[in-house]
């Protein structure tokens, strides 16, 4: 077998990530892995010469023993992947000492400050805690750990705190946040993955040693300096892309940027990987290597200052591979070996597990290594079909590959794929080189004379010039790239399984291929295509798959904090937004509601229907039309006629801005969506012209949904009057799902209208620990004593309300 160290990382990393993640689909995955070799005993040279020797088998004592060092391998394989599986454990430990933790709970912490970072206004320091407690309450037992785990302090100002300096504080304990919607950013997860299970805040320094790490203090001094250096030449807007390149730092990148970056596919130049690392460590290792004329010197040296500058930018995942990928390479050339990339590849990913399992499952990290393997694997085998000496084709084939390699994790994770990213980094990637050797020279140079060139703005204009240049390139082309048709593509959610079939069909097709062109026989090669055919077929499968995954009938009504947002999602695609908007949280659009349209694949909104014009229900909808790079557009916005307009006056102008269709309901009216069984009929009930309110609550929008006999009414910030004035004008209300009316407040659903209504299931849309007081007690006795069950999203997050023909079910997501 070729490449084992290969094979091993392969086989540790299913392991882990089968504990990890507990998904059968990994274990499936799994299977496939461990079958390899014995399938390899049926293939010839053209299909494995990759990753397995083979050859043409001599009778069948050969193939018999060939057969049995499959079946070793594979009992080998189990075993690694077993060893993958208990080192995944030793972190189960500290993910149950923070399970013990029910909010925020008084604590004490003794560690060692092992990282300080600053983020905008605020300082993160990582702590290696020795020693954890907290509890300890009039009804609380006191928890207490000892064994070192990973903690993250949120500090205003971290003073004399040091790298490496011991220290014992009191704070508050948590966990960190988790999503309380789907596709919303999760950060329990996301520090999971990295070993960070408790966070600290209102933190007080009781002892603080004086001892710290010299090495730490002077890359921290350095990381900040050359930080400074960066904004003063470079200026705040590029300074932070020029940060977030070489300093790993991507806490001043404004949002605009990112976002762009993000659209287009091009926001890996903002990590520290690989082709960094290639351009410091191997350039460095390469003049050295001139100047001292020894390998070995050379090689020491380089790979120190690559580690040392590693660590001063926190030795990110995406950083810790390419690391390791180099000082690999720099050994095989010490010893005149020339480095595998698949194998150097291995050797970095089971040295990263063993250091931190959960890093396994990190979005950064897969995708770091689908970028690797995409060059090994696809890339070497469209290499042999595409064989060209054109730099310029042969960089198109390399960029194809890696976005083949990385698409799917792109989709899976952030639920769309950039389409002209591959003609994007074909013109992108080869400046990145450029950016970095500039800047670090203008930044060494400034550190280096800071009297010369502090007052030489001439000297110091003309060497940030071409970098400034290159970043507006950059953004020029992705403003341009977004005005061309599909430029993104919302794809939803896809499962794991979706991925794998995909991974393995495309490398099947590939195969196949390179096969078929180097058959002999046109009978043979005939053969090859017919297969290749049916691997495409299932490539067309799964994708259309993809395209219809979980596409059954729901009404999300998202965690929006004080507010309303609701998303009707059909089985036909069609979306519609119910309100949008809340009064705890001014980024609700853009860290709530797009996430989620995102998640459940919509690239548009059919409908937006607003019942009424205040903040908590309408700020949502005003960032979806405001923002043109959210990637989400609004075709129709749909206002009660007879409702309080004068408080829309915003919303309705940016819709005329952006050339939506503004519609205004009667109560009354009725629209329809879908076809015959999955048509949703959406009635409009109030306000009428008949409506004789004056409240701006009392004359929100109520709507009545239909869907396969089933039934769900949204009612607004209705109070008691409106209800009245509702039922007095004899519209059918009953309902299976009452959206409950201003979020659970005293003044609204009375038991008149509950009788009316007489839901199954009552849905209540609040802000934790808001100022109101909402739900309100005597609201709950009323649903209760209506026999309705109760929910809200300060308890559930999220709630899914899903309707087919078997009946209604929910999904919470907290």
């Amino acid at each position: 077998m070729k490449r084992p160290l290969f094979w091993i990382a392969v086989c540790f990393a299913l392991g882990e990530a089968y504990k990890e993640a507990a998904d059968s689909s990994v274990l499936i995955i799994g299977l496939v892995i461990l079958a390899a070799p014995v399938l390899s005993v049926y293939m010839d040279k053209a299909g494995t010469a990759m990753f397995f020797y083979s050859g043409k088998a001599h009778g069948d004592k050969d193939r018999k023993n060939r057969i049995v060092r499959c079946v070793l391998s594979m009992m080998i394989f189990g075993m690694i992947s077993l060893t993958g599986y208990m080192n995944g454990c030793a972190m189960s430990k500290q993910e149950r000492l923070a399970e013990e933790l029910d909010g925020q709970q008084p604590g004490g912490i003794e560690g060692k400050v092992y990282e300080i970072r600053q983020s905008g206004d605020e300082w993160r320091v990582y702590v290696y805690a020795e020693w954890i407690t907290f509890g300890g309450g009039d009804s609380e037992e006191t928890v207490e750990y000892r064994g070192r785990s990973k903690v993250l302090l949120y500090m205003e100002d971290v003073g004399s705190l040091k790298t490496g300096m011991k220290l014992t504080l009191s704070c508050g304990l948590s966990r960190p946040d988790s999503a309380d919607n789907p596709g919303e950013f999760d950060a329990r997860e996301y520090y999971s993955h990295k070993g960070i299970y408790i966070v600290g805040k209102d933190i007080s320094i009781l002892e603080c040693g004086e001892d710290y790490s010299r090495i730490g203090d002077i890359l921290f001094r350095l990381r900040i300096k050359s930080g400074e250096i960066t904004d003063s030449v470079f200026g705040e807007t590029d300074g932070s892309v020029i940060k977030a390149m070489l300093l790993g730092d991507k806490s001043g990148i404004d949002r605009d940027t990112k976002k762009l970056f993000q659209m287009n596919g091009i926001a890996h130049i903002l990590a520290i990987s690989g082709v960094h690392i290639a351009i410091i460590g191997m350039t460095l290792f390469g003049v050295l290597r001139r100047l001292t004329g020894s390998y070995m010197a050379s090689g020491i040296m380089a790979i120190s200052v690559i580690v040392l500058y590693g660590v001063m930018t926190g030795m990110a995942s995406s950083t810790v591979r390419a690391m390791i990928m180099m000082v690999i390479s720099v050994i095989g050339q010490v010893k005149g070996r020339s480095p595998d990339m698949l194998t150097s590849a291995g050797t970095a990913s089971v040295i990263q597990a063993l250091i931190d399992p959960g890093i396994i499952l990190d979005a950064g990290f897969q995708l770091s290594f689908a970028a690797v393997l995409g060059m090994a694997v696809p890339g070497a085998l469209m290499k042999k079909l595409i064989p060209t000496k054109n730099k310029v084709v042969s960089t198109l084939v390399m960029n194809l590959a890696i976005t083949l390699a990385t698409g799917p994790l792109v989709i899976f994770y952030y639920y769309q794929f950039p389409l002209y990213s591959i003609f994007l980094n074909l013109l992108i990637v080869p400046l990145v080189s450029v950016i970095i050797f500039v800047s670090i020279v203008v930044i060494a140079a400034m550190l280096i004379f800071p009297g010369i060139l502090q007052g030489n703005e001439m000297a110091v204009g003309i060497g940030a010039f071409p970098v400034k240049l290159i970043l507006a390139i950059y953004r020029q082309l992705c403003e341009w790239a977004m005005k061309l048709p599909f430029y993104s593509i919302n794809t939803g959610h896809v499962s794991v399984m979706m991925i794998v079939v995909f991974y393995m069909a495309m490398v099947g097709v590939l195969i196949l291929l390179v096969r078929a062109k180097s058959a002999d026989c046109a009978r043979v090669r005939r053969r090859m295509v017919c297969l290749c055919a049916a691997v495409i077929m299932t490539l067309c499968c799964v994708c259309y798959e993809a395209a219809s995954f979980d596409r059954e009938f729901r009404v999300v009504f998202m965690d929006v904090g004080q507010g309303d947002g609701i998303l009707i999602r059909s089985g036909m695609g069609v979306n519609i937004l119910i309100d949008g908007g809340s009064s705890s949280s001014n980024k609700v659009g853009e860290y709530v509601m797009v996430p989620v349209l995102k998640f459940y694949g919509a690239a548009h909104v059919d409908y937006a229907f607003v019942t009424h014009g205040d903040k908590d229900h309408v700020s949502g909808i005003q960032y979806l039309l405001s923002d043109t790079n959210s990637g989400i557009r609004i075709d129709n916005l749909v206002v009660p006629m007879y409702g309080n307009i004068e408080n829309m006056g915003e919303l309705l102008e940016l819709a005329e801005k952006r050339g939506v269709n503004i519609i205004y309901m009667d109560g009354g009216s009725q629209m329809s969506c879908g076809k015959d069984a999955a048509k949703v009929w959406l009635n409009f009930l109030h306000p009428s012209e008949k409506t004789d309110i004056k409240d701006a609550n009392d004359l929100s929008a109520v709507i009545r949904l239909e869907y396969r006999g089933y039934s769900v009414l949204f009612t607004g910030d209705l109070g008691e009057d409106g209800e009245r004035e509702l039922i007095s004008e004899g519209g059918d209300l009953s309902a299976d799902v009452l959206k409950v009316g201003h979020h659970g407040s005293r003044y609204s659903t009375s038991g008149e209208f509950l009788r009316a209504v007489d839901p199954d299931l009552a849905i209540i849309s609040a802000g934790e620990n808001n100022r109101y007081g909402h739900p309100h007690g005597e609201t709950l006795e009323r649903l209760d004593a209506c026999g309705a069950d109760v929910m809200s999203t300060i308890d559930h997050g999220a709630i899914c309300v899903e309707i087919t023909d078997g009946g209604i079910s929910v999904t919470v997501y907290r």
